[in-house]
C-alpha cells in the first residue's frame, strides 16, 4: 500500500507536468493491481480545486477528469475527527499546511510511504516515509 497526495494524481491528467514517469508507474502499478494506492478523502477536492482554480479548463472538461479518477478506484479513506485532530498536530510540529499533514497522518497510520511531487514538502518534514515521487522506481512491467 501507498498513499499518494494531489501532486501525484495530478500528474496523470496533465501533460505539462514533469515527473510524469513515476506516476505513470504507480498508476498503472495500481492497475495492474501490484500496488494499492489510497488517500484521504481531500484529495478528491484538491484535484476539483486546482482544475477549477489553476487551470483554464472547462467545467464539461473538469466533469470527465472527475469521472475518469473516480474509475482509477484509489482507495478513498474518510477524514475522520481523530485523523483531523492527527493532522492538525502534525501541521503545527512541522510547519505544514493541514491538508499536507493529512496525507502524512495516513501514511503513519497505514503504516506506508507517502509520495508526493512537493519537494518543500519532503524537505520540510524531513521523514523517511514520505518520499519524492522521483525516488518511485521506473522500468518495472506491471503486465505479467
Amino acid at each position: 500500500m501507498v498513499i499518494i497526495d494531489t501532486s501525484v494524481a495530478y500528474k496523470w491528467f496533465s501533460t505539462e507536468e514533469e515527473d510524469v514517469s513515476q506516476a505513470f508507474q504507480l498508476l498503472n502499478a495500481h492497475l495492474h493491481k501490484k500496488e494499492i494506492l489510497v488517500s484521504p478523502d481531500i484529495i478528491i477536492y484538491e484535484l476539483a480545486n486546482a482544475w477549477a482554480t489553476k487551470t483554464r479548463l472547462p467545467i464539461e472538461k473538469i466533469k470527465i477528469f472527475l469521472k475518469d479518477f473516480e474509475q482509477i478506484k484509489i482507495g478513498i479513506e474518510p477524514m475522520t475527527f481523530e485523523l483531523i485532530e492527527r493532522a492538525v498536530k502534525f501541521s503545527k510540529d512541522h510547519h505544514v499546511s493541514v491538508y499536507d499533514a493529512s496525507y502524512a497522518v495516513l501514511a503513519l497510520e497505514k503504516n506506508c510511504i507517502l509520495y508526493t511531487a512537493d519537494s518543500k514538502f519532503v524537505k520540510r518534514i524531513n521523514l523517511p516515509f514520505v518520499k519524492l515521487l522521483t525516488r518511485y522506481p521506473i522500468g518495472k512491467d506491471w503486465k505479467n
